[in-house]
């Protein structure tokens, strides 16, 4: 008998190599077989595990049931858990009371307001704006949670009767939290699966993700299921919150984070089965309480355990399925797209350079530091380093942009080049340290591209993430990375060209300059790609990589390239980020520093080069708006909830502000008369829809009463002509 080896059964083996290796290095000398040591572990890792699957539930039932993967789940489960607290131990309502409270009332209301204001925009939006809305909702829920409950204060919950003996299971005794938290969950997977696929409501929901049209025709209403869907999402959500809240600590980050352990869960089970989920979840728990129970992995490796489920979400997509190629939805193209022309590229980039030049030497008025001729050195500080951000925006055109390749790691690689230009040319000032981390960076950019081979969309964006928070919690915090015993400068200045590089007071002005022409460089750059025939097959496969094949393009070798120069843009941002900062911690980058940035540059309008630049921009404003109001407590508020509105103007403007603002302000140029042709057929055609924006006192003078325009006077006023025996304007029939 033939014995067939798929790429699975070899995956499978690799990956038992690396696991029983791991294990063998860590072991921290405990008895596998004691009774005391099993206990431990399964009682601890099963109410884990149940915890963890409540949470994926309810993420694989809002998707299940939406469409939309809500990466705002545990955010707000970690908001809803401090509402909880506010009610128990702050007003003393009773426990039962206030879950009540919290999971019957809060928890739906916010399910219903986020559809009716944000979710049915998202439900034909492309995966980049979904993905990105979810985003800045999660941002927006730690935010509103930071404001409202200040982290300077502590807070704790307790466990259910913790003043109980709860019941001994051999030689640990299992607390009555942990026991409660293990049947909640199996009643909750239980109901799920009744829910979704034994009661009309289930039905309906699973319905309304395939047609809303036909949904409707059985007599189901899309808004309310829709509606409901997102507060059954909520209230799970809410439950795994107060329930793991006396685990880990009521902290907003430990609380959120726990967003990539439902993702690991939720990958386990495909994002469609409620049972697999709570087997994912169960798994994570195990595998949680194997390593403190039974591992150590030295002071080298002291973050690793919480790095697990990184880990796990990583070997799920790996068993994954091979993705099917996909054609695209069909959209309505108003005109063929106008790429910029080289010169006028070229000018746009001048024209940056000229701005920041001017802004710099203190030719332009400013919020802050506004003497004539003058730049305070901690304005030209900061100026850098949000020209910095918006290289790693710039970065992300061609990925996102283009390809259409959701990526969460790009902050990761920055930070991956910091350190390597740290041990690398940065402690000598070498420049060739630079080249140097832009050829290890792009590889790395390739390295992550390989779960893009294989899969698309969601599930590429959960594994980008699930390495941004490995990066942090594993490879940068390793001794031989960054010391965390050092101290000092980690880079001296650089001579290029004979310019001197670095953070010095005396050296900024310059620093700043070469940026913004390395980015205006960049700029040009990306602007002249995009009329290459790469970007044109980056296009094609995002909108359609089965056409995409068809017609010959390359699949694989494409997503290589573009995340390659992806790769090797982060890592030279990651360069000038080191230089900017001058020292780094262990913790300079945590996975959640790198989303506003993502966030920010699709708002701005992914597709664009010049986005990158307003969103530096935007950046900048903040703070000098902060400064000229004293700083108030109230504009800090408002930051920490400006993702949320971020996330709603994608709703209603998915192309971004670029886009918007270009179509409206491209006409005042002397050479764009295709700019102003075209608005005026826009204001043309918008004026003969809506009557309410054309003339209606021009209507029977110098336009005529038709039969549409008197319809839609009807509507606009109100009223109806469907009680009258004849029409208002005749057709050409008899009245």
């Amino acid at each position: 008998m033939r014995i067939k080896f798929n790429a699975k059964f070899i995956s499978a083996i690799v990956v038992g190599v690396i696991l029983a290796f791991v294990i063998n290095k860590n072991w921290g000398g405990a008895t596998f077989l004691s009774t005391k040591n099993l206990s431990t572990f399964l009682v601890v890792g099963i109410a884990l595990g149940g915890i963890y699957a409540i949470t994926a539930g309810g993420l694989v039932v809002t998707y299940a049931t939406t469409g939309i993967f809500n990466f705002a789940h545990a955010a707000i489960g970690c908001f809803l858990a401090f509402v909880y607290w506010q009610l128990s131990v702050k007003y003393h309502i009773p426990t039962l009371l206030a879950m009540a409270i919290t999971l019957l009332v809060i928890a739906p209301a916010i399910g219903f307001l986020l559809d009716k204001v944000l979710m049915r925009r998202l439900r034909d939006a492309s995966l980049v704006v979904q993905l990105m809305a979810t985003v800045g909702l999660m941002l927006t829920f730690m935010g509103i949670t930071l404001t409202v409950w200040s982290p300077k204060t502590g807070r704790t919950l307790e466990h259910f009767y913790e003043q109980s003996k709860g019941v001994q299971l051999g030689s640990v005794v299992a607390t009555w939290h942990r026991i409660i938290t293990v049947i909640i969950a199996l009643l909750v997977a239980v109901a799920l699966r009744w829910l979704l696929y034994r009661t009309r409501l289930g039905i309906s929901m699973r319905a309304v993700v395939d047609s809303r049209s036909l949904a409707g025709l059985t007599g189901a209403k899309p808004s309310i299921i829709s509606g409901s869907s997102w507060a059954l999402g909520c209230m799970t959500a809410g439950l795994a919150g107060i329930l793991i809240a006396p685990e880990t600590g009521l902290v907003v980050e430990n609380l959120a984070l726990i967003i990539i352990v439902a993702a690991a869960a939720a990958a386990i089970a495909q994002l469609k089965s409620i049972p697999m989920a709570f087997v994912g979840g169960l798994i994570i728990g195990l595998a949680t309480s194997f390593s403190s129970t039974f591992l150590q992995f030295g002071t080298d490796w002291s973050y690793a355990r919480e790095a697990i489920p990184c880990v796990i979400l990583f070997i799920a997509l790996l068993f994954l399925p091979q993705a099917r190629l996909e054609t695209g939805k069909v959209r309505l193209t108003k005109r063929t797209e106008r790429l910029t022309k080289p010169w006028e590229a070229g000018l746009g980039g001048l024209t940056m350079v000229l701005i920041v030049g001017a802004w710099a030497n203190g030719w332009i008025p400013w919020f802050s530091g506004t003497n004539w001729g003058e730049r305070s050195t901690v304005w030209l500080g900061r100026g850098a380093g949000f020209l910095v951000f918006g290289l790693i925006m710039l970065s992300l055109i061609p990925l996102i942009g283009w390809a259409g390749q959701v990526s969460f790691a790009n902050y990761a690689i920055a930070g991956i080049g910091a350190v390597l230009f740290s041990h690398f040319g940065g402690q000598d000032g070498n420049p060739i340290g630079i080249v140097f981390v832009v050829l290890v960076c792009a590889p790395l950019g390739l390295a992550i591209a390989l779960p893009a081979l294989r899969l698309k969309g969601l599930y590429l964006a959960l594994a980008t993430m699930a390495f941004a928070e490995f990066t942090d919690k594993v490879l940068v915090r390793h001794p031989s990375m960054l010391d965390p015993s050092s101290s000092g400068v980690l880079y001296k200045p650089l001579r290029i060209l004979g310019i001197t590089i670095s953070t010095d007071a005396a050296d900024r002005k310059a620093f700043l300059m070469f940026l913004i022409v390395t980015f205006a460089l960049l700029f040009f750059m990306l602007e002249l790609l995009r009329r290459s025939r790469w970007a044109r097959r980056w296009i094609a496969i995002s909108d359609s990589p089965a056409a995409a094949a068809t017609i010959g393009i390359n699949l694989t070798t494409s997503k290589m390239a573009v995340f390659m120069l992806s790769g090797a843009m982060a890592g030279f941002a990651g360069c000038m980020l080191g230089l900017q900062t001058g020292a780094l911690r262990v913790d300079s980058f945590p996975m959640f520093a790198g989303l506003p940035i993502v966030l920010l540059l699709a708002v701005q309008g992914v597709r664009y080069p010049v986005a990158a630049f307003m969103g530096a921009l935007g950046l900048a404003s903040f703070p000098a708006i902060s400064e000229v109001f004293g700083n108030p407590s109230w504009l800090t508020q408002l930051a920490l909830i400006g993702p949320g509105i971020g996330a709603i103007a994608m709703a209603y403007r998915p192309e971004g502000a670029v886009f918007y603002s270009g179509r409206d302000l491209a006409g005042l140029l002397p050479w764009r008369n295709d700019a102003r042709e075209e608005k005026a057929l826009l204001i043309a055609k918008e004026r003969a829809e809506n009557i309410e924006k054309d003339e209606i006192n021009g209507m029977g003078l110098s336009r005529p009463f038709t039969e549409d325009k008197v319809a839609q006077l009807d509507r606009v006023l109100s009223i109806t002509d469907a009680v009258d025996e004849t029409k208002m304007v005749n057709t050409g029939g008899h009245s």
